[in-house]
């Protein structure tokens, strides 16, 4: 074995290498192809399998090539939304500092720190961020430990004492052995944290509910369908096929992608505001989120030390304070402490004194200490440091502790008599907008809790400078702990947001619905973020939960139409084979309505919507009900216009049929323009992107039947009454959507706040 002073030799270092691995977070590869299997088993391709296993089995080969291209689509789509949000861990692993000082083999010298080993003798100096946890075994330090902690007041570390991987060192000069390296040390322990944590998205909790509520009935309705039919001798190849368009007609292949879209504009609007978004799926939650837990320093604060007060013993002044505390300071340096102390002195313009010698702070007396000469020509010795350190009684130590600051405390000594000049609170001052943001957040319905490592004095007490009740404050919490505190939330069934900049929120922000990494954060907490501020304060947070909620507006919409249609289709289906004994879509002509409906609708994510005034939720229950309320009224016009045609058309019925698909197609792109706001008319006009999808797939099913394509053509005279049918039914939805939305409380979350005024609603 090597000397203890020499360090490791180099073969020693490289057997403990290969034994332990590098000091660096272990990588895990996804495998793309394995990733993209897996998109076929989930419930929507499910239910696309279903069908082409139902149409092979029935001999109907080209309905199964129709519907494997919608599973197809569906899986593509779901593939590349997922690859978009797999950077974190990457970026964990360049969290650790890339060099660092190692003693081998009796010399110093500088290593990547993934070489780093159990045992190898390090030293740290000013500006080092420490590469693995250290046992410090000379000298002294002071470390800012806020990346991990979130605490913005410096630490000493003595010899014995231990230093983490992820400090940053901003005073002193130690040597120590390396205790742990990679996972196994506190940063590694917190990345494995969240290696392990996943959260399900709003869209996969609603596409799972509509599929449940849509099937239920879907299946009610072909039983009692198939037994009629059985009983009028009606062949099985008919039913199975009614069967098959009742299934594809619940599957919402279009609502992932419709989403994907609708929060990657979104996302681009986001970022022109200084607000990037990594992880689309925080889009969706964002609209719902009912509380924020947000992390104090550097996010709710400056994360910068400030004099916060100052309480002078007579006979001495607040000038005369800070000008005996400023002589200890070192100009030069970059000491939070003294930083914070000169700009104070300078605030005042407190005379800077003559400083004949310094004694800068050290970390193991926590005193500094100035001789200086006074403006009468005597000589002083100045010491500025911990109270306890000083050896006086310093009576104003409970007020500062009581307002949550950090006491320093400041003597003078002349004559062979000490006295205590006075003690300094130092604090992280609230953002001078934390206030007004908290307020505004709150006024959206959100509630703001505060989670952080500081004391409960130093929490509570900026909490109520900005307007968080005491209630909502978890104060002297671990990274372990607040990310407990985000999944207590979770089980109660609350969409949860985390804000933070260190590596102790990076679980957190992982494990939470919408984790937002403020301006400075760390790269680790950026990584686990799935909002990052490139701005300041938490004006993107405001604009975040506005444009999810335009977003929630735009698929709220998207959602009634696709339930609409479904009960259309069933309605229309069913009640057609009992009036015509045949049903009125074949798989093919669904199949295309499918195509046009579903996909053309993707242009709802461009509307044009003002944001909820509160909190949004997906109530699937509601949204059915109110759905298939006014699937009735258009589906029992749909059935009423093909019985007219019937009589007064003289159609064939693969005619009927296809007037039929035109109706359906029209009827559910109109519905697009009627339902897309819960008021009784426009308040803001459709996007032209909208305009022209809608026109574009009522003109496309008007062109397929009048070509005959995929049916028998139509005349042209039924091909126009189509189309002005389809205008009339748009003006009577337009007529009973209100009181129908308002009866089951589709658009507003009705226990959220409405504080917002319309103007803001809409900014």
């Amino acid at each position: 074995m090597t000397e203890r002073g020499e360090g490791l030799s180099s073969i020693e270092a490289q057997a403990r290498l290969a034994r332990d691995g590098p000091n660096e977070i272990a990588r895990v590869r996804p495998n793309p192809t394995l990733d993209l299997l897996r998109k076929f088993w989930a419930p929507i391709p499910w239910l696309l399998e279903g069908s082409i296993a139902l149409a092979l089995l029935t001999h109907r080969a080209k309905d199964a090539v129709a519907v494997a291209l919608l599973l197809l689509l569906n899986v593509l789509l779901a593939f590349v939304q997922e690859r978009r949000a797999e950077r974190a861990l990457d970026l964990l692993r360049a969290r650790i500092v890339a060099h660092a000082k190692v003693r081998r083999d009796g010399v110093w010298g500088t290593l990547a720190s993934r070489e780093l080993v159990i045992d190898d003798l390090v030293r740290l100096v000013v500006g080092d961020v420490v590469p693995a946890d250290i046992a410090v075994d000379i000298g002294a330090l002071q470390i800012d430990r806020s990346a991990l902690t979130g605490e913005s007041v410096p630490d000493e570390v003595a010899a014995g004492q231990c230093v983490y991987a992820g400090s940053t060192v901003t005073r002193g000069d130690a040597t120590g052995r390396v205790i742990a390296t990679a996972e196994r040390t506190k940063f590694g322990k917190t990345a494995a944290l969240m290696r392990d944590i996943h959260t399900t998205g709003s869209v996969q909790r609603l596409v799972l509910g509509i599929v449940r509520s849509l099937a239920i009935a879907g299946a009610v309705v072909v039983l009692a369908v198939s037994a009629y039919a059985m009983t009028q001798q009606i062949a099985r190849s008919e039913i199975v096929v009614f069967a098959l368009v009742v299934v594809l007609a619940a599957i919402p292949v279009a609502l992932p992608a419709a989403f994907t879209l609708a929060t990657a504009l979104g996302a681009l609007e986001l970022s022109q505001s200084g607000v990037l978004v990594t992880h689309l799926t925080a889009m969706e939650d964002a609209a719902s989120m009912d509380v924020l837990c947000s992390d104090k320093t550097g996010t709710l604060t400056l994360a910068a030390i400030r004099v916060d007060r100052t309480t002078p013993y007579p006979p001495y002044s607040e000038a005369d304070l800070l000008q005996f505390a400023s002589a200890t300071c070192d100009v030069a340096g970059q000491d939070p402490i003294d930083i914070a102390v000169l700009a104070a002195a300078r605030s005042l313009d407190a005379q800077p004194l003559h400083v004949e010698r310094l004694i800068p702070f050290d970390p193991q007396s926590k005193i500094a200490q100035a001789s200086v000469r006074l403006a009468d020509g005597t000589q002083a010795l100045v010491a500025k440091g911990a109270p306890s350190a000083l050896g006086l009684d310093f009576p104003s130590l409970d007020a500062l502790a009581a307002r949550g600051d950090r006491a320093v405390g400041v003597t003078i000594a002349r004559n062979a008599v000490t006295l205590a000049v006075g003690a300094i609170g130092l604090a992280d001052p609230p953002r001078p907008d934390a206030a007004q943001l908290v307020a505004a957040i709150v006024a959206r319905g959100v509630e703001v809790r505060m989670i952080t490592g500081d004391a409960p004095a130093t929490a509570l007490h900026v909490a109520a400078e900005i307007g968080i009740p005491s209630l909502s404050v978890d104060a002297s919490v671990f990274p372990d702990q607040k990310l407990q505190i985000v999944q207590r939330e979770q089980a109660k069934g609350r969409i949860v947001g985390m804000t933070g900049d260190g590596i102790n929120d990076a679980p957190s922000l992982r494990a939470a619905n919408v984790g937002i990494a403020v301006s400075n954060a760390t790269d680790v907490a950026k990584a686990a973020a799935s909002i990052i501020l490139t701005r300041p304060g938490l004006d993107g947070v405001l604009a975040a939960i506005d444009t999810s909620r335009r977003i929630y507006q735009r698929m709220l919409t998207y959602v009634v139409a696709k339930i609409v249609k479904y009960f259309e289709i069933v309605f229309v289906s069913s009640a057609g084979f009992f009036i015509f004994h045949h049903f009125m879509l074949s798989a093919t002509l669904m199949v295309a309505l499918l195509v046009l409906n579903d996909f053309a609708t993707l242009s709802i994510a461009t509307d044009r919507v003002a944001p909820s005034r509160g909190f949004d939720a997906w109530h699937v229950g509601r949204l059915v009900a109110a759905s298939a309320l006014l699937a009735v009224v258009t589906a029992s016009s749909i059935v009423a216009f093909i019985f007219y045609l019937d009589r007064a058309a003289a159609l064939d019925l693969a005619q009927l049929r296809g007037a039929t698909f035109v109706a359906m197609v029209g009827v559910g792109q109109i519905a697009l323009l009627a339902l897309r706001e819960r008021d009784a008319i426009f308040r803001h006009p459709p996007s032209r992107f909208l305009a022209l999808a809608v026109t574009f797939a009522i003109l496309a099913a008007a062109a397929i039947a009048f070509f005959g394509v995929l049916m028998p053509p139509l005349p042209p005279r039924v091909v126009a009454q189509s189309i002005a049918f389809v205008l009339l039914v748009g003006i009577l939805l337009l007529a009973i959507k209100r009181p129908i939305y308002g009866a089951f409380g589709i658009g507003r979350d009705r226990g959220a706040s409405t504080a917002l005024s319309e103007e803001s609603a809409q900014s």
